[in-house]
């Protein structure tokens, strides 16, 4: 099953993302921690959209779609907010002390530990598209 849901530039909404995430992950039958896996890197990436992508302006939107396969949870967000240059994201350095660490970049990194698969990439008309994977164990 497939669903695409329009949502405003609003952090408002996350809590309803979650829910629609929360309900998905358990039909596809994830287990306790590989839902809250998701959860968090939906609710991270989608705040990554609203915050920095879409300035928080809740003229402008962004989809979500959550597809429900026999093996796994798709989710893809898409949306055409500001340029954003994925591949040049440096992995932060967790051993690091706090004063040395740089500003961004966690959330990409949380997302990319906590999914078994996250591409990105941009369409020609400027669509952003993130999407991430978790299988069942």
């Amino acid at each position: 099953m497939t669903k695409t849901y329009q949502f405003p530039a609003d952090t408002a909404i996350l809590a309803d993302i979650g829910q629609l995430v929360a309900e998905a992950s358990d039909r596809v039958g994830l287990d306790d921690t590989a839902a809250s896996d998701v959860q968090v890197a939906v609710d991270e990436a989608c705040t990554n959209t609203i915050v920095h992508g879409l300035e928080k302006d809740p003229s402008k939107s962004f989809s979500l779609t959550v597809e429900e396969q026999e093996d796994q949870l798709l989710i893809c967000l898409r949306e055409r907010g500001k340029p954003f240059d994925y591949d040049n994201v440096r992995e932060p350095d967790p051993d690091a002390p706090l004063e040395e660490r740089s500003i961004g970049g966690l959330g990409i990194f949380f997302v990319k530990q906590l999914m078994d698969e996250v591409e990105y990439h941009v369409e020609e008309n400027g669509d952003k598209i993130l999407t991430m994977i978790k299988k069942k164990a």
